[in-house]
């Protein structure tokens, strides 16, 4: 061809369809062709560095021939460590002849027979493989791949690869054939020994339960890893199960529509645990059932790596079938207007995660008041039975009053003596419910009053309630037939059952006192009476409370009302008959995210107004407020040099 033919023809490639020139006499169009194309092959394999995630390709492409039984298995094979893949689905290409599937696979690296489903399909299909080099990621896995296919009809085939070779090679199986008519398997040999730790049994079904969780949630399909290389008592059979989320659900969220495309679904809960200082968001991405972004701190290309869906409270994931995952690596999608329709409609939900977030910030603010009032509670559980000249504060709400003078507990520390204790010495409480009365007898009491055998015995109080770390009594009292006190000699056995305490022997056989333990629990108290060759049981339920609530006292703890008045001088009066608290101080600002100093806190300002209520004398108001002031103020500066000495800080249940 001469160079004025040459010339003639880029002339004519560069006119339109009406013959005008669109472009100037030099111009060159053409189609991009590999100048290697094994080189290309080669790039694409290279592009999957994690041998988990190339298992998972495999795995999934089990998945997506419908497999209702996937099994993978790590063994040893005359030396040689190898990987085995075997599903039950439909085949390679069924409708081909074997030889004619495998080497189809072969020979058309980069294209996959998924590609033509359209979004909704692939989203009603649950499948996610779309460009036909899944299986170049067994070069990050081992030296060669076989893959070994039968259907129903013919004799079952091989295909092998090697690693880093262009070459390869369809046979007939040889060896024994499989019961099976219908199987597929992938076999990777020669697994490379920097990939065989993270295909662990324990460590490879985690990663594939979170890798591939809305794949196995939406089909019926086991998933079993089986490892024969693991040692001792490692475990060596696991069913994969995907991982349940942990937290509250939010309801109300998705799926989420987006125009042109399929619908993001949404499964997001609130988790109290927030993770730990580094770690990405709970909110993993997910496309089509698998996952494509561990969190949304990878989304920056879409301006969605910031809060809320950064969140580390945020645990669950979003999945969004329309995304067009990147080849290779499998790990983020591509930027087109699919990813940005996503991001447009992932604003819509903003304002609500940032609802949710605040909520669950108020309700731990909330239930870390009610932790610290309880422990306040506590700690001044049993002051004025120690101190009864003190008088305690004023109470609207009748399950403050547990400690004040109008208490139970208070008029039986009275009866005893004020030390809390009964008049024997083994027991804190005399019971409330009033014991039985038992005549008293003679030491030849008349033949009419004559008690007869034992029949059954009686336990009082029923129920028994006894306060958190507080002592109660009980009595059993054996009575005849007629219902008459046995006077023949009894012996008793007690015994105490559930997390309530422990029993504590009294002077008199007949009675056992109970001491509780340091928190709500509930149990069953029993007895066995013996007399004369016979027995009788009985038992009452156990209740262990925060506390007991009085009756006929307004005086106990209460629960103190936050009032925010910041340039108000006072820290803590009562009003109204209610103790208010100034939350506007700034030492009350200072530590409101310090459980421990904001306990120490109350607490000084709970003394400050019983040694007020106590003394009824105003001219102290003033001088204890500074105390406060300055205690406050010496906790805060020791809680700060404890934390720069590398000391652990204080608890909340700490005492005070």
């Amino acid at each position: 061809m001469g160079a004025g033919e040459d010339a003639g023809r880029r002339t004519d490639s560069g006119r339109g369809r009406r013959g005008r020139r669109t472009g100037p006499p030099d111009t060159v169009r053409g189609r991009l062709k590999a100048h290697d194309p094994f080189e290309l092959i080669r790039w694409l394999a290279l592009s999957q560095p994690d041998p988990r995630k190339a298992l998972a390709e495999l795995v999934q492409n089990s998945l997506d021939a419908g497999a209702g039984r996937v099994r993978v298995k790590r063994v040893r094979h005359r030396g040689i460590a190898c990987l085995s893949i075997t599903d039950d689905g439909e085949g390679i290409i069924p409708e081909m002849s074997r030889p004619d599937a495998l080497r189809h696979i072969a020979t058309n690296i980069g294209h996959s027979r998924k590609r033509s489903l359209s979004p909704k399909e692939r989203l009603d299909l649950m499948t996610q493989g779309q460009y036909g080099i899944g299986l170049l990621g067994f070069w990050s896995l081992g030296g060669t791949l076989e893959m070994r296919t039968m259907v129903p009809g013919t004799r079952p085939y091989r295909l092998l690869l090697h690693r880093d070779r262009p070459d390869f090679l369809v046979e007939p199986l040889r060896g024994r054939l499989p019961l099976e008519q219908r199987w597929t398997e992938i076999l990777v040999l020669s697994i490379h020994k920097e990939a065989l730790p993270v295909l662990g049994g324990r460590r490879a079904a985690d990663y594939l339960a979170s890798e591939l969780r809305g794949q196995l949630l939406a089909r019926d399909v086991e998933l079993v890893i089986e490892d024969r290389m693991s040692r001792g008592r490692s475990q060596k059979i696991i069913l994969v199960n995907p991982p349940r989320f942990l937290g509250e659900r939010l309801e109300g969220i998705g799926p989420i529509a987006v125009p042109g495309h399929p619908p993001i679904q949404c499964e997001i809960y609130l988790s109290g645990a927030v993770a730990e200082e580094g770690e990405p968001g709970g909110l993993a991405i997910y496309g089509a059932g698998t996952l494509v972004a561990a969190g949304f701190h990878e989304l920056a290309a879409l301006g969605l790596d910031r809060p809320p869906f950064t969140d580390r409270r945020l645990k669950g994931l979003i999945d969004f079938p329309g995304f067009r995952v990147a080849p290779g690596s499998r790990r983020g999608f591509v930027p087109d207007a699919a990813s940005g329709a996503f991001a447009r409609a992932m604003i819509g939900i903003e304002e609500a995660l940032i609802a949710a977030l605040e909520g669950l910030e108020r309700r731990r603010a909330e239930e870390l008041d009610r932790t610290m009032i309880r422990d306040l509670q506590r700690a001044f559980r049993d002051f004025y039975r120690h101190s009864p000249r003190y008088k305690m504060l004023p109470v609207g709400d009748p399950k403050d009053k547990g400690a004040g003078p109008g208490s139970p507990e208070a008029q039986d520390s009275a009866a005893a003596g004020g030390d809390g204790t009964s008049p024997g010495g083994h027991g804190a409480a005399t019971p409330h419910s009033p014991e039985p009365a038992v005549p008293p007898v003679d030491d030849e009491p008349p033949a009419a009053l004559l008690s007869g055998p034992l029949h059954s015995v009686r336990l009082t109080p029923s129920p028994l309630r006894v306060e958190c770390l507080g002592t109660r009594r009980a009595r059993a009292t054996a009575l005849d037939e007629r219902g008459m006190s046995v006077t023949d000699p009894v012996t008793h056995e007690w015994s105490l059952e559930g997390p309530v305490g422990r029993l504590v022997p009294c002077a008199e056989p007949h009675r056992m006192a109970v001491e509780a333990a340091d928190r709500p629990a509930e149990g069953t108290l029993r007895v066995i009476a013996r007399s004369e060759g016979r027995e009788a049981r009985a038992e009452v339920p156990v209740e262990v409370v925060e506390e007991i609530a009085s009756r006929g006292s307004d005086e106990g703890i209460p629960e103190p009302k936050l009032i925010d008045e910041p340039g108000a001088s006072w820290r803590s009066r009562i009003e109204g008959g209610h103790w208010q608290v100034n939350t506007g101080r700034p030492e009350y600002r200072e530590i409101a995210g310090n459980p421990s100093l904001k306990l120490r806190y109350l607490s000084m300002l709970f003394a400050k107004e019983i040694v007020l209520q106590s003394s009824q004398d105003p001219r102290l108001d003033r001088p204890l407020e500074q105390l406060v002031e300055v205690a406050a103020y010496a906790d805060r500066h020791l809680s700060v040099r404890r934390r720069r000495s590398g000391r652990p800080p204080r608890t909340g249940t700490e005492p005070t």
